[in-house]
């Protein structure tokens, strides 16, 4: 009874409405604008800033009070090609060496036009970022990790120094960390936020986009929504609840039905306490609604294997954007594609070790970032990976858990990988019994890892030779679980794909190619830059990226349209 309850909540679906037809001329509209907004995070915000400074009246809602997945993330923005921080910290970078290296990253997911003009603008648009208040700074950290510590806010943030990713591209730190102490989100969101009030742009707070309007021609028009308030007690009630998803966060990342259940409350107060307004957008409604992990349903239709992971978002990564355009017949790609991040780095002592699969053979190059670390694990390993151990790595872990080399949160979880379920065994047959794996796989994998250390050969799959050293001596040795599945150290997981999107200008493309007029989709809700490889910035980057130029398209097509209307007067 209990495990149906708990499916129940978990693979709850969220409600939306079907788009619906109307006339514009003869329908009445509760407001209008140039164009409307849907979600107020990194993406949703740069939007509207952009397209208020293009001259377009903009409009903003959010379910909740804005934020998104920005402003709780690490605050990293991915940056290259000759950036102030770049150059103040030494670093030589252009856009040509930053595209050959996105390349690997990106794997054709969106085409090298459109790869390279993100390379060409990065400059410009980290300037955006300055420009409207992020605070940024050239203390480059010199040693790899997943997240630098306090001291540090210019780092490597991805897979720059290894191969294949160096093969023909100059390693060069992209990663821009919001100045903040500890997680860094709201230094990169706040900012964007207070320029978007700055500039007086309304925002509409407690209103979920509940429905996509469009006229008999199929051009998306406005939409509907449910904005709570009217009852104080309603308001009140919907503000606690977006507030306790972020305070509970933590707890969801080990049990992730709680989101669910916050949802399941927020969708009874709307639409108990709701009241349906319906927005005319003249120039278009631009989807800024996140991904759509945290809609456990969507999850198992699309990428199954990924069920039960940690959600990185909020509530409202549930897919409702990507729904209802798809009822408009949108297209989607990448579904099957999430992110899940398995970081052993720091302790740094963990990358030294060796990471194996079930079995029994070697993953991949321990110190690669660990949204790539999880890519090897989940694909090639069935989420299965353990880092091997002897007692000198074992014992240099303790060393190298301080807040000099990690925040808190690495201390802590560096902790949980050392005391629970840590496997210990006096010889490597004895370990590999204890984790039902093969005795000789295991065996020839360290011997063979042992063979390369102590040899002048680099490393096949690519580790700096620093960090290869021979697992030997006489025992014992640790297993350190790693998998995804590891309920003590959470696996952080979120989607990738989303809606496909005219690369030039970010409208929303349906199943025969062709745009949808009037709809635009950024960020997460959109296939763009990150929707095939992740590291750490590179979602903000294409939330900026694509926010501004759905912007910029939608004000264009403003500007052709008074021209016509110029000529056609004269």
């Amino acid at each position: 009874m209990l495990t149906k309850l708990i499916d129940k909540i978990r693979f709850r679906t969220p409600e939306i409405e079907k788009s619906m037809t109307i006339d514009p001329d003869s329908f009445h509209f509760d407001q209008e604008t140039d164009l409307l907004i849907a979600g107020f995070g990194g993406a949703g915000a740069t939007a509207a800033i952009e397209a208020h400074d293009q001259g377009l009246s903009t409009l903003v809602i959010d379910r909740f009070s804005g934020g998104g997945a920005t402003n709780i993330s690490g605050g990293i923005y991915y940056a290259g090609g000759g950036t102030r921080i770049q150059k103040e910290a030494g670093v030589e970078d252009t856009p040509e060496n930053m595209f050959n290296y996105l390349k690997h990253e990106v794997r054709g997911v969106v085409k090298d036009e459109t790869l390279k003009t993100f390379c060409d603008q990065s400059v410009e648009n980290f300037d955006f970022m300055e420009a409207n208040g992020v605070p940024f700074e050239a203390s480059y950290c010199p040693f790899k990790t997943s997240y630098p510590p306090d001291h540090y806010f210019f780092y490597y943030s991805g897979n720059e120094s290894f191969p294949p990713f160096n093969d023909d591209a100059t390693p060069a730190a992209r990663g821009h960390r919001g100045r903040r102490p500890g997680i860094s989100g709201k230094a990169i969101y706040q900012p964007l936020k207070n320029a978007v009030r700055t500039r007086g742009i309304p925002v509409l707070e407690d209103t979920k986009l509940v429905s996509l309007l469009k006229d008999s021609e199929g051009k998306v028009i406005g939409i509907k929504a449910t904005q709570v308030k009217s009852s104080i007690l309603g308001r009140l009630s919907h503000k606690l609840m977006g507030h306790l998803q972020i305070i509970l966060r933590y707890i969801a990342l080990f049990w992730p039905p709680m989101f669910n259940l916050l949802a399941s409350i927020c969708e009874k107060i709307e639409k108990g306490m709701g009241e349906s307004i319906y927005i005319k957008a003249n120039k278009g409604v631009v989807l800024a609604t996140g991904g759509f992990y945290m809609n456990q349903s969507m999850v198992k239709e699309h990428a199954p294997d990924y069920l039960g992971g940690s959600p990185l978002g909020t509530l409202t990564d549930d897919g409702s954007g990507i729904n209802l355009a798809v009822d408009l017949g949108a297209k989607t790609r990448e579904m099957d594609n999430i992110s899940a991040w398995r970081f052993i780095n720091p302790p740094a002592s963990f990358a030294k070790g060796v990471m194996v699969g079930p079995s029994g053979e070697r993953i991949c190059n321990e110190m690669l970032y660990g949204a790539k670390v999880g890519e090897y694990m989940m694909k090639d390993h069935d989420g299965k990976a353990y880092v091997i151990l002897n007692e000198p790595l074992y014992k240099a872990a303790y060393k190298d858990l301080t807040i000099k080399k990690g925040l808190w949160f690495h201390v802590l979880l560096g902790y949980f990988f050392l005391w629970l379920d840590c496997k210990k065994a006096n010889s490597l047959s004895e370990l590999a019994g204890k984790l039902g794996i093969s005795p000789d796989n295991l065996d020839n994998t360290i011997n063979d890892y042992n063979q390369m250390a102590v040899s002048d050969q680099p490393d096949p799959l690519g580790k700096p030779k620093d960090f290869v050293q021979p697992i030997d001596g006489n025992g014992p040795y640790y297993a350190i679980n790693a998998s995804y599945d590891y309920f003590y150290v959470p696996c952080p997981s979120l989607t990738l794909g989303g809606l496909v999107v005219d690369e030039a200008s970010g409208l929303v493309m349906n199943e025969q190619d062709n745009p949808i007029e009037g709809l635009y989709a950024i960020g997460r809700t959109a296939v763009g830059i990150a929707s095939s490889g992740y590291v750490s910035g590179l979602s903000i980057a294409d939330c900026v990226f694509s926010g501004r130029r759905a912007a910029q398209h939608a004000a264009s097509s403003e500007k052709a349209s008074m021209t016509k209307n110029a000529e056609a007067s004269a």
